[in-house]
């Protein structure tokens, strides 16, 4: 009976000094906390979505050259379509939605389904090699969704959101054989907003 009360007091002992030992020694590790990228700062071609407006997207794409604008949002105030002529030939085309104030809403980015300078491997682009080329410039994304319906094959896409634009890189039509696309959507200007007539 004496020998089990002893063995309890050794190891409360012990169990003491050991927990007083750790909680003076210095881990030699730490977590690293990655500081939030403002979502403002991300640009496209140079573009911040969140400063530009009608005026300022094309004058800035005819600087840089390489775009022929679709002829029927020539005249439209909403919507601008840039098709790649000589420049990220790796897409389609840009596509630039604008409120009646003349600001950006949401500006698109449709990739083509192979590219040979995306990379060198000769093979479809998928969203994690979009997502990866924008995980240098916004960070980790804050949200990944697996998606896929119907028993078709599955892929995944990736989110980033703060309280000014969100980031989305997904696949036309959520399945797994749509194009590729990156959409920046500037969450604090509302695609209805009306100038106020003085």
């Amino acid at each position: 009976m004496m020998q089990v009360i002893m063995q309890n007091t050794q190891k409360t002992f012990l169990q003491t000094a050991l927990a007083l030992v750790l909680s003076a020694v210095p881990l030699p590790f730490t977590w690293a906390v990655e500081e939030p990228v403002d979502l403002t700062t991300v640009a496209v071609l140079g573009i911040k979505p969140a400063e530009f407006n009608i005026p300022k997207i094309r004058e800035h794409l005819w600087n840089i050259g390489g775009f022929m604008q679709a002829r029927s949002t020539i005249k439209q105030r909403n919507i601008d379509k840039f098709f790649a002529w000589s420049r990220i030939r790796d897409s389609y085309y840009l596509e630039v939605r604008y409120n009646h104030i003349g600001n950006v809403t949401s500006l698109k980015r449709l990739y083509r389904p192979y590219s040979i300078e995306q990379s060198n491997k000769r093979t479809a682009i998928s969203t994690k090699d979009v997502a990866l080329e924008l995980i240098g410039k916004a960070g980790q994304p804050s949200r990944m969704v697996r998606k896929g319906w119907g028993g078709s094959l599955t892929y995944s896409s990736f989110e980033w959101e703060d309280d000014n634009i969100k980031i989305v890189v997904d696949r036309e039509g959520s399945e797994k054989l749509g194009n590729v696309f990156v959409e920046y959507i500037v969450k604090n200007q509302s695609p209805y907003a009306i100038a106020q007539l003085e």
